[in-house]
């Protein structure tokens, strides 16, 4: 069963594709898992702290049974993502009425047509005179204050109390956001929720920066392949948000990029065997198949002089060098190496260092011991030239605050440098 349910939102993705296709896009960038974890459709964090969209099979079968309501859940779904409610969540005390506000942001994107029965909508809350087009934080604000004026709200995280108060709000939409208030996560929408609510709580610093820097990464590669005419029939107010992210990540875009390049470049050919792919030139199987590999050492300057958000900066970038298929060792030094350990996609909890900076230690280590293709090294800059002279290519990546381009060191830094961007 889940390998149809995949290959049907395959399918849906394709029509997405087609008919809108910045969800399409966004859609094919997610991995999804067909899982009875989640009651109906979630995004939710894989075990990598990676994006994945949870599908419930009896959910996709029996109540999305018509495409254009596919449709919908899946957009409403990318949007939370997009809009960034998973990582907001942890800033919102009453979890119900974030859930309620975060619905409300969404599906005013989503045709009405494509919503199935009980979506919460803006129109709902008529009487409350919500303005439409507002981010979460103000719908939180505006039911949080209805809600405790009706006396349903103001307890702690999705625990609501009834309450029988007074109240300038009335009719059907207070009756509407009782309703949702009492029922709670039990909601059929609101249920959606629940995970990724749960593991947003459980994210360290550093853990949250680094899906930060994925969830952009992901918006800006999204615009990216869209045409001018497709990017252009999205609601204007959705279009100015993606262009804040898509200009802000731009402004960063050629270090990053010269980063990918040197990594890219920095790799080993081995040639394999294959017996899918006949040889073109004498027509024989097994043909051969080319296989580049990259073995990188990152080293990361763990010196007190490197901030907390230059460190997460790095696992950010590192990410992103690692999904690309590169075989990455990560050395934490500072006057010397701290630590070593292969790179699997996870930020660490914590670094060892803060000391003070010499530059020895790594080159030496990739010479005598590691053997990499490439060296890339994360540093503010501010220490002794290195006296060991590297054997592998280099790469030194200079935080925002760090050494400026000519100026003490600079020059002597064996190999290419590149200035990283805020």
């Amino acid at each position: 069963m889940s390998e149809r349910i995949l290959r049907e939102v395959s399918k849906t993705a394709i029509g997405l594709l087609l008919k809108e296709p910045f969800y399409g896009h966004f859609l094919t960038g997610l991995s999804k898992e067909v899982t009875a974890a989640v009651p109906t459709m979630a995004v939710a964090l894989s075990e990598n702290k990676l994006f994945k969209l949870c599908i419930n099979a009896r959910f996709w079968s029996e109540e999305l049974s018509e495409e254009k309501h596919r449709y919908g859940v899946i957009k409403h779904e990318i949007l939370h993502l997009a809009l960034g409610h998973l990582l907001a969540a942890p800033k919102f005390q009453n979890r119900t009425l974030f859930n309620i506000a975060a619905d409300i942001v969404v599906n005013q994107y989503i045709e009405r047509e494509q919503l199935p029965q009980g979506a919460i909508l803006l129109e709902q809350f008529r009487d409350l005179k919500l303005e439409p087009n507002q981010d979460i934080g103000y719908y939180y604000r505006r039911l949080m204050q209805a809600a405790r004026e009706g006396g349903g709200a103001g307890q702690p995280a999705g625990n609501p109390q009834q309450g029988t108060g007074s109240s300038e709000t009335s009719g059907m939409d207070m009756d509407r956001l009782k309703e949702l208030l009492e029922r709670g996560s039990s909601d059929s929408w609101l249920e959606r929720h629940e995970q990724w609510q749960k593991q947003a709580r459980q994210l360290s610093a550093a853990e949250q920066s680094n899906l930060e820097q994925v969830r952009e990464s992901m918006i800006h590669s999204t615009v990216q392949r869209l045409q001018n005419r497709d990017f252009g029939s999205l609601p204007g107010e959705l279009q100015s948000y993606l262009r804040d992210i898509t200009e802000r990540k731009a402004s960063s875009v050629d270090w990053r990029r010269a980063l990918r390049l040197f990594a890219s470049s920095s790799s080993r050919t081995h040639l394999k065997n294959t017996i899918r792919r006949p040889s073109k030139r004498y027509g024989t199987t097994p043909g051969i198949k080319i296989q580049r590999k990259q073995k990188l050492l990152v080293a990361i300057d763990t010196s007190g002089s490197v901030p907390d958000q230059d460190i997460q900066r790095f696992f950010s970038e590192i990410y992103q060098i690692w999904r690309h298929g590169a075989e990455v060792l990560v050395v934490e030094c500072d006057t010397e190496i701290k630590r070593q350990y292969p790179y699997r996609g996870l930020t660490p909890d914590f670094i060892m260092g803060r000391g003070g900076t010499d530059f020895n230690a790594p080159l030496q280590f990739a010479n005598r011991h590691f053997l990499p293709d490439a060296i890339i090294y994360f540093t503010d800059g501010y220490a002794a030239a290195p006296r060991v002279e590297s054997r592998r290519p280099v790469l030194w990546m200079v935080t925002p605050g760090g050494l400026k381009e000519g100026e003490g060191i600079w020059d002597a830094l064996p190999g290419r440098k590149v200035k990283m961007k805020v």
